[in-house]
């Protein structure tokens, strides 16, 4: 199983915590950096890139977490997981 950053269980937290709405760049950015926003879009792009590449079947192909172009990410549901931090024994 992978496994998670600190700062990947925040994000992936946040937007779980947060499914089916669009989570804005600036939303993530707080919740990544434990609401200080020092990091840019570039370092939420990257976080995104490498969650994907773990929680994601296809990840060049998200059904998980959903890119909404100039607005943010959402989480669709962890059915689509091809594994999930809460289903870990």
């Amino acid at each position: 199983m992978p496994h998670l950053t600190p700062t990947e269980c925040r994000l992936l937290e946040y937007l779980v915590r947060n499914e089916g709405r669009i989570v804005s760049h600036r939303e993530l950015l707080e919740a990544m950096s434990s609401g200080n926003p020092t990091k840019s879009i570039h370092h939420l792009r990257a976080y995104i890139a490498r969650l994907r590449k773990k929680i994601e079947i296809d990840p060049p192909l998200p059904r998980v977490i959903i890119t909404h172009y100039r607005q943010g990410y959402s989480f669709a549901g962890k059915e689509e997981a091809r594994w999930f931090p809460e289903n870990e024994s």
